[in-house]
């Protein structure tokens, strides 16, 4: 893979409607418009803070041998606090 490099995208996703977290509350089917988190930490926080419980974190990839999605479910509402860890 020399001079390539394998981009990852963290996204969360709404578990019923498949759609994807944009911006400022906006939620799209297109992951590419979707939101990036740089960690599944910080996907993680913004989820928590925003009380946003039916949502799944999803990495994907951008080279198209790598299309496959892993979604992690993701309950939020289930999740500790940082604070109390």
């Amino acid at each position: 893979m020399r001079g390539s490099c394998l981009l990852m995208k963290v996204l969360l996703q709404n578990i019923e409607t498949k759609l994807y977290y944009s911006v400022l509350g906006l939620w799209t089917e297109n992951p590419t418009l979707a939101y990036h988190f740089r960690h599944s930490t910080q996907a993680l926080a913004f989820a928590r803070r925003n009380h946003l419980s039916n949502v799944q974190l999803v990495i994907r990839f951008d080279d198209p041998q790598w299309q496959h999605i892993v979604r992690t479910p993701l309950l939020v509402a289930t999740l500790p606090s940082p604070l109390a860890m």
